[in-house]
């Protein structure tokens, strides 16, 4: 079932070599719906996928690309699947060999990891403003303590600028707030059941919201609305880390599928919530497909494709969380920086500007401001993770 050219597991050490270039693969995915998005704001309907008669209005083949672009937003379910995949097969393999789960050295794990780049950003946040020129005036408390998604769905404007994406940062700290308990103290035997049935309870949230004729607002941006992904996550990693499951599928198997999964994104929108069926199959649809994409794309050794220059796609992963957190924020700064002072509206510029300076960016504190809180990782490891 498991290729040594694609992940290393022994008692103390796991580590999931291509896992990377998935989570580059999901952030490049939110950064192209989010400028796709921004620039149809900021100029209008690109022309060539326009009504040639009404420029405000997309054309018949310019419906279907917007829908495909705009559905990169399933990007962020990706990244909850994975850390909900890669957070619970870590654990269970610390459970396995200590038969205890350190909560104290899990949570200095994870805020090494993700609060010096993120609190960073929120300190960049005055000249992010001031360069935009934009007079927003966001609820720094609500970011500094993690509830933005609350906070946004009680705002006016939701999507306030610039921390407007740090809600998917606030439900996965969520998340961590309550899964070292879980898995610390739920029976491993009886996990896999306890899973599912959380699911199904998350599940029924969903549900609950939408019979009660909440803004729909609420399903996109509520821990109890979207945790479930993470969830879902977490029972691929309880399948796989007793190296029971088994992958069944062909290549011709797979390609149908992610085939079917295109098409998907080319027709519906994944988190329409405008009828039962919409809210208990769209998203859940996207993220089974997703999730049989990121089993195969770990554990399996034929791959479809065999990409080149690895290490360097790897090295993207690896810095995808700063290209997450800045491409967003770099949206209106490139409009005003460059767009409006050069006066033209080029499309293919405007992504090359916002795609490179969210790369660049992303490295350069990668390399002389992540890296040295990531060194420290290592003090509160019990299973190694570190990259070979």
């Amino acid at each position: 079932m498991t290729s040594e050219k694609t992940i290393k597991v022994s008692a103390q050490t796991v580590f999931f070599k291509d896992l990377d270039i998935l989570r580059f693969f999901a952030a490049i995915l939110v950064v192209f719906a989010h400028a796709f998005e921004g620039f149809c704001g900021w100029f209008g309907i690109p022309h060539s996928l326009a009504e040639p008669s009404n420029p405000h209005s997309f054309s018949y083949v310019g419906k279907f690309a917007n829908q495909l672009i705009v559905n990169g937003a399933f990007g962020v379910d990706l990244f909850f699947m994975i850390s909900g995949f890669l957070i619970t097969y870590i654990l269970l393999k610390e459970k396995e060999l200590s038969g205890k789960i350190n909560i104290p050295k899990f949570f200095m794990r994870r805020a090494v990891r993700i609060w010096p780049l993120f609190y960073l950003l929120i300190l960049l946040g005055p000249l992010a403003i001031y360069l935009a020129r934009s007079e927003a005036q966001p609820n720094y408390l609500a970011n500094l303590f993690f509830y933005n998604n609350f906070h946004a769905i009680q705002a006016a404007d939701p999507w306030g600028y610039p921390f407007a994406h740090l809600w998917s940062i606030c439900v996965e700290e969520h998340f961590y707030l309550i899964w070292p308990f879980i898995i610390a103290f739920l029976p491993t035997k009886h996990l896999k059941k306890a899973l599912y049935i959380l699911f199904a309870v998350l599940l029924c949230f969903r549900l609950s919201l939408y019979f009660q004729g909440v803004n729909p607002i609420q399903l996109y941006l509520n821990t109890f609305a979207r945790i479930d992904v993470l969830v879902l996550g977490a029972i691929y990693a309880v399948h796989f880390s007793d190296g029971s499951a088994k992958l069944r599928l062909t290549k011709l198997h797979r390609l149908m599928l992610y085939m079917f999964l295109l098409i998907m994104s080319a027709c519906i929108w994944a988190y329409e919530v405008q009828s039962v069926f919409q809210v208990i199959v769209y998203k859940y649809l996207f993220c089974v497909i997703g999730g049989i994409g990121m089993i195969y794309f770990v554990f399996a050794s034929e791959r479809l494709i065999d990409l080149p220059f690895k290490r360097f796609w790897n090295y993207l992963g690896r810095i995808s969380f700063g290209i997450y957190l800045f491409s967003n924020v770099l949206i209106p700064i490139i409009v005003q920086q460059f767009m409006y002072r050069f006066s033209t509206n080029n499309m293919w510029l405007y992504f090359f500007l916002n795609v490179f300076l969210s790369i660049s960016i992303a490295a350069i504190v990668y390399e002389l401001y992540e890296k040295q809180f990531l060194k420290l990782k290592k003090h509160f490891e019990i299973i190694k993770t570190k990259r070979t």
